[in-house]
């Protein structure tokens, strides 16, 4: 049986923000998985540049359980001027309850967050022939 729960915010719906610190965008609270399904956690986050130098960099990071939790997911991107940045994280089920945490930092502020941002949690069943993920985009 499938299951699906999405969080965050459209373009439009926050004023843009520079980010330096790490900051939690959103999270979403996955039900308990059986092992035969599947967990994917997809993120979206529109950003620019903040002009700050040549290049904006921005980290993004997936934390589970707690805002400052283990981190899962980590990558580092970076842009000329403006990008919506999609990733996903995989995990094979047979695991309890959990929350997970979109978080984000720029050490020189070179990021502005400016939407949309969205945290899905999607599980579904492992199909025939599907094989376990290590957890990697």
């Amino acid at each position: 049986m499938g299951y699906m729960h999405r969080t965050g915010t459209p373009k439009g719906g926050f004023p843009k923000f520079v980010v330096k610190d790490e900051i939690v965008l959103t999270s979403v609270q996955i039900r308990e998985t059986e092992p035969s399904e599947e967990l994917t956690v997809s993120i979206e986050i529109g950003w620019d540049n903040s002009g700050a130098w040549d290049m904006g960099e921005l980290e993004i990071m997936l934390r589970r359980d707690r805002p400052d939790g283990e981190i899962v997911y980590w990558s580092p991107e970076s842009c000329f001027a403006s990008v919506l940045t999609r990733l996903q994280y995989k995990s094979v089920g047979g695991a309890s309850a959990r929350l997970y945490y979109l978080t984000v930092r720029s050490p020189q502020a070179r990021a502005v967050v400016s939407g949309p941002y969205w945290l899905q949690g999607t599980v579904r069943a492992i199909g025939r022939g599907a094989g376990p993920s290590d957890g990697s985009a």
